[in-house]
């Protein structure tokens, strides 16, 4: 019968104490057992615990605890216990045949105490709650850590968001599902110019006289916004949803371009006057040069007409780079009409040998050319203007002698034009540089390169408007660069005239 009752006990709750009516050790659970340093059998329960809540004097002060859960510590361990006694009939024992029992669980407040105190999963009876209670504890205390952590981070995000939102030079308006401002930032607040508290609870309409529909906020949007004085000035902007629990918004941002129009007309204007009044003089200036280095003027010494040679050179340079600047400004601005016809890509190969063999042949730079003979849908004078460009750098890029590579090949619906050099190559950091106006990197090759700085970005514009993209990699054996472009077959993306 007593080893009945102890294999339950220690099944049920390992972490029991067995005592007699003078609360001396009958026996204990084996997981309190591995926490005691010595065998505590015939001792006083107060040589292995000391009792913590209530605070006692000695275990006699247990008598009147029956039932109730008292806090101890087992000595030597640091290890806390939480339990409760009660009496319990032991055969054998000759006062009433009865003695006193014990029932105890670890009481851990935390991961940390439960690793220093060395407890094991396993030391956990199938029905002591402890196991369950510090599991539930740990993880609770994880997930409070958590939310302490997110709402900091929250709260620094919101922080930094507030800051710039009300620091922000363009304005913020939040709108509601029935078209009234919510709320303003300082920018918007001035751009309109009223009070935050005027702005809010009025229709957007008060203000922005052209309200594009929510579809139009993939682009850059336009409006004619009103003042409060009765002025107005055109803002450009962009308006997006913003959806919360149970909520549904808008953002609407914006910014004055009075003055980006202003400027964009003066550049225009300025333009239009470089290609007029600039054209005109430069032609004036290298129609005499031609006429005297073609002898129709008389004979000329070799020190004049090596004179005449560069200042021709330089006319045409300067010329070019005219024309450059008036190209990449309506592209810029969509001004430069597209022309879209049908033609084979081997045409564009035989116009390129024509236009390019003679340069190549000076520059000791043969051309290398292979065409799948496919037919496109492109402005073929601006595709042409691109790989002419293209090719022109390959060469004045490449060392003496050397060969330039050009690749036309068919993929599906869109066309793949590559051009690869045998040069020093572009430095990796320099290749999302190198379709911007005026940007140039030195070739390290001894003959003069030339170029304005403009017909990479100019060939980006006209592959853009072609619907296609342009490039730059390395060479295929290390050395070297291959540009390339890609256009649809189909002419897709390119404006009609």
């Amino acid at each position: 019968m007593f080893q009945t009752i102890t294999a339950l006990l220690d099944f049920a709750s390992p972490f029991h104490v067995c005592c007699d009516r003078e609360w001396n050790v009958i026996c204990v659970g084996p997981s309190m057992a591995e926490h005691l340093d010595s065998d505590p059998i015939g001792h006083p329960l107060a040589d292995m615990l000391s009792f913590q809540r209530p605070k006692l004097d000695g275990p006699t002060g247990l008598n009147n605890l029956a039932g109730q859960l008292v806090l101890l510590r087992i000595k030597h361990s640091g290890l806390d216990l939480r339990g409760q006694w009660n009496d319990m009939p032991w055969p054998g024992l000759d006062s009433g045949d009865a003695g006193r029992v014990l029932l105890c669980s670890p009481w851990v407040t935390g991961e940390d105490q439960w690793r220093k105190t060395g407890l094991k999963l396993r030391q956990l009876g199938p029905q002591d709650g402890s196991g369950e209670y510090l599991l539930l504890l740990a993880a609770a205390r994880e997930q409070a850590l958590d939310v302490a952590r997110l709402a900091d981070l929250a709260n620094a995000r919101g922080n930094v968001l507030e800051a710039l939102v009300q620091r922000m030079r363009e304005g913020l308006l939040l709108i509601d599902n029935e078209g009234r401002i919510e709320s303003a930032n300082p920018a918007a607040s001035a751009l309109l110019g009223r009070r935050t508290n005027e702005i809010e609870h009025m229709p957007l309409g008060e203000f922005f006289t052209k309200l594009p529909s929510l579809e139009d906020s993939s682009e850059d949007i336009e409006w004619e916004v009103q003042k409060k004085n009765g002025g107005s000035f055109k803002a450009r902007g962009s308006r997006y949803g913003i959806t919360t629990p149970g909520k549904h918004s808008e953002a609407l941002l914006f910014r004055d371009v009075s003055e980006e129009e202003q400027t964009l007309q003066m550049r225009r204007t300025f333009l239009s006057m470089v290609s007029h009044e600039l054209r005109t003089p430069l032609t004036a200036i290298k129609a005499p040069l031609g006429m005297s280095l073609s002898g129709h003027l008389g004979e000329l010494s070799p020190k004049v007409r090596d004179v005449l040679k560069i200042a021709t050179r330089n006319a045409d340079r300067l010329h070019q780079l005219v024309d450059d600047v008036i190209d990449l400004e309506r592209l810029e601005s969509n001004a430069l009409p597209m022309t879209p016809s049908e033609f084979k890509s081997s045409e564009l190969a035989q116009k390129l040998r024509e236009g390019l063999s003679s340069a190549a042949a000076d520059a000791q730079v043969a051309l290398d050319f292979k065409d799948e003979d496919f037919t496109l849908v492109a402005d073929q004078g601006r595709i042409l203007q691109v790989l002419t460009n293209l090719v022109g750098n390959a060469i004045r890029h490449s060392p003496k002698p050397s060969t330039v590579h050009l690749r036309m090949l068919q993929r599906d619906s869109y066309a793949r034009c590559e051009v690869t050099d045998e040069g020093p190559g572009i430095p990796a950091d320099l290749r999302s540089r190198i379709f911007d106006r005026f940007f140039q990197v030195s070739s390290g090759i001894e003959q003069p390169t030339g170029g304005t700085g403009l017909g990479l970005a100019i060939s980006r514009l006209i592959v853009a408007q072609h619907g296609g993209t342009i490039g730059v990699d390395g060479g295929p054996s290390g050395c070297g660069s291959t540009f390339w472009l890609e256009i649809p077959l189909a002419g897709l993306g390119v404006e009609q005239p």
